[in-house]
């Protein structure tokens, strides 16, 4: 039972390595591509990253403001 545990353990453990490994390997790979191309990349975690594609909103002509002159 005991070596079990341990062995579940030592699987655990990798995994946390493996997974912080696999996030500081892409961090670098950003930081490479955003030198390479001399602008700013999100990370997946941020706000504009691929991941978090905001949705747009619905025309609502109701929103337009018209003024004199338009042709509408």
């Amino acid at each position: 039972m005991g070596e079990i545990m341990i062995d579940l353990l030592q699987g655990f453990i990798g995994l946390v390595f493996i997974i912080i490994a696999a996030i500081a390997v892409y961090i670098g790979a950003v930081v490479q591509e955003e030198s390479r191309k001399g602008k700013r990349i999100p990370l997946f975690w941020e706000k504009d990253s691929y991941l978090r594609v905001t949705k747009r909103k619905v025309f609502d002509k109701s929103d337009i403001k018209y003024r004199d002159g338009d042709n509408t």
